[in-house]
């Protein structure tokens, strides 16, 4: 038990946990302010839940009928896990067949991430930090669209970021569980529990010593045991209850099977991830046809679009600069929320080679690039801030999913 005890405290010092915590500054705290951001951001989402109500916005069309085959007892949509469509099914039981039922589950999932975001900058820094980048997050065009919507990445990225937040408290078992709660809505939260181990790993003074290796094992099988089991227990308990796979390992086959048909780059709304933070087309996720009132050609509306905040996007070719020195020196929040955006994004960049890739994939690492431009902001005079996140207000309204030429339903 002694040496137990002492493999801990040399994991808590390696990681710089414990400094963080205790060198943080003392600041106004900002928890209310919080909680009127994170109302503002559920009203925002609750004036257009409904709109529209019976039809769907992108791939919307997939997810709410796999989600009434589950009501149904039934089997499809098997190549994506099933935890989010089975929350979208229950919501569905309890508000109805029509876009509020459909919607409700990402609206709060994509609302209380901001939540944890603010918790999980504030452990490291202080509460003024974190309101900044549950701000950017709340306000972030991509983000809040995939918000709105009833498809499987807000749900997977909420239990993602849980799953960081518990790590970053050496909660590993329970982050591990977490984590694999969230590869059953999506399996592409595995990318996160990568960056995680890598943060293990580097975070440690002489990283390329057998002792540092001995730790990100001990720390990375204490997070990747509870994740495969709880990921691999879900799946098996999907399959025995809608008798859609013999076992877990052929699910998985399956899901990977399918996804090895997505292998054409060429397809026409792929955009591959070095376009991602360069400029690409933006494109309707919803087109309403209006017809004039003198009966000639219908007038469309295009509505939830594709499009991420440029003003943050863009700001990371600032940011990044701006933070490196804390990166390059280890500092936790630094590099956590780098390595949570980084890893993603070039395993990204290796997959467009084999399969296609869409701008909304970016989604995994919105929250740390949030984080990272949040960090960078308090680096600049206060007015610059200022003035920045009037121009993330400005983007979010001028791209707000509904369009307001469109009727209401």
């Amino acid at each position: 038990m002694e040496k137990m005890g002492a493999l801990s405290r040399w994991i808590r010092n390696a990681l710089l946990l414990d400094d963080a915590a205790s060198s943080k500054p003392s600041t106004p705290n900002h928890d209310w302010a919080l909680v009127g951001l994170v109302a503002v951001v559920v009203l925002l989402h609750l004036s257009i839940i409904d709109q529209p109500a019976a039809a769907y916005v992108f791939d919307e069309a997939h997810y709410v009928p796999a989600a009434k085959c589950l009501i149904n007892g039934t089997v499809c949509n098997e190549e994506h896990p099933p935890l989010a469509k089975a929350l979208i099914a229950v919501s569905i039981q309890l508000f109805g067949d029509r876009g509020f039922g459909w919607r409700l589950p990402s609206v709060l999932a994509g609302s209380f991430t901001l939540a944890l975001v603010y918790l999980l900058t504030r452990r490291f820094t202080d509460s003024r930090v974190a309101l900044l980048a549950a701000f950017l997050l709340g306000f972030e065009n991509l983000w809040f669209v995939h918000s709105s919507i009833a498809m499987l990445d807000i749900p997977a990225f909420f239990f993602a970021m849980l799953g960081v937040y518990l790590f970053t408290g050496q909660r590993w078992w329970l982050s591990g569980l977490v984590l694999g709660i969230g590869m059953l809505a999506k399996g592409v939260v595995a990318m996160v529990f990568i960056a995680l181990v890598l943060y293990v790993w580097v975070s440690q003074e002489r990283w390329l010593s057998k002792a540092a290796l001995k730790v990100t094992t001990r720390v990375g099988l204490s997070v990747g045991i509870p994740t495969a089991l709880c990921f691999l227990v879900g799946l098996g308990i999907y399959d025995a209850v809608y008798h859609a796979f013999p076992s877990p390992l052929h699910h998985i086959a399956s899901m990977a099977s399918y996804h090895r048909t997505l292998g054409s780059p060429g397809v026409s709304d792929s955009v591959h991830p070095l376009h991602w933070f360069s400029g690409f087309q933006n494109s309707p996720y919803f087109v309403t046809s209006m017809q004039v009132e003198d009966g000639s050609i219908p007038r469309y509306v295009l509505q939830y679009m594709d499009q991420p905040n440029l003003i943050i996007l863009l700001f990371s070719w600032i940011a990044l600069p701006l933070v490196w020195s804390d990166i390059r020196e280890r500092h936790p929040l630094a590099l956590l929320a780098f390595l949570l955006f980084s890893v993603p994004y070039l395993l990204f960049i290796l997959i467009a080679h084999v399969r296609v890739t869409y701008p909304f994939y970016m989604l995994v690492f919105v929250p740390s690039q949030c984080i990272l431009a949040a960090l960078a902001l308090t680096k600049l005079p206060r007015r610059v801030m200022l003035t920045f996140c009037v121009g993330v207000l400005a983007w979010f309204f001028y791209w707000f999913p509904r369009n307001p030429l469109a009727p209401w339903e």
